[in-house]
C-alpha cells in the first residue's frame, strides 16, 4: 500500500490522506468537515474507521478529504472566516484526486458541523460544482442522515454499515 498525503509547509492544513495500492481500483473517497492531526501510519479514530469502512464495502483504495482544511480537534477552532488561499489549494487537491482516483464513489460525512460556520456550506458547494466540472462519474453515499438532513459523521458508526444514496 501507498499513501496519499498533502498538507500545507507548516502542517495546518491537511488536503488529502488515504492509502491505496493502485489509483485504477476501486476507491472510497470520504468526504468529512476539517481535518484533526492523523498522518500516515498515525491515523485517527474518525480515520480508522473510514478505513474499516472502505474494507467492509470491498473498495480497495480510501481517501479523506474535507470541506475545509484547516486541522483543528475541535471543529470551535476553525477559523472564524474562510482562507481563500487554503480553500483553492483544497479544490485543486480534491480535483486531482477526483481526476487520478477515477474508478470511485464518493461518501460524504461531514455531520451537522457543516453549520459551525457559514462559509462551510460555501465550500461544500464549491466541491460539488467541481464534482461536477470533472465529470464525475461514481456513486455518492452517505452513511445515514442527521436530523438536520445531513450525512452523519463516520466514527460513531458500525464498520459495517450500509452506504445509502447521497
Amino acid at each position: 500500500m501507498s499513501w496519499q498525503y498533502s498538507y500545507n509547509s507548516n502542517n495546518t492544513a491537511r488536503y488529502t490522506l488515504g492509502e491505496y495500492t493502485n489509483p485504477i481500483n476501486k476507491t472510497l473517497i470520504c468526504v468529512g468537515i476539517n481535518p484533526s492531526t492523523a498522518t500516515p501510519n498515525k491515523l485517527d479514530r474518525t480515520l480508522n474507521k473510514v478505513k474499516a469502512i472502505a474494507m467492509n464495502q470491498k473498495y480497495v483504495n480510501w481517501i479523506m478529504l474535507n470541506v475545509y482544511p484547516q486541522r483543528a480537534t475541535n471543529p470551535s477552532n476553525l477559523h472564524k472566516r474562510c482562507n481563500k488561499q487554503l480553500h483553492n489549494t483544497n479544490l485543486n487537491e480534491i480535483r486531482n484526486i477526483l481526476i487520478t482516483f477515477s474508478n470511485s464513489d464518493i461518501l460524504f460525512a461531514y455531520g451537522n458541523l457543516i453549520d459551525k460556520r457559514p462559509y462551510l456550506k460555501v465550500c461544500l458547494t464549491d466541491i460539488l460544482n467541481l464534482i461536477s466540472a470533472v465529470q464525475f462519474s461514481g456513486n455518492f453515499y452517505c452513511i445515514e442522515r442527521t436530523k438536520k438532513g445531513n450525512p452523519v459523521h463516520p466514527l460513531y458508526q458500525k464498520t459495517n454499515c450500509s452506504l445509502i444514496n447521497y
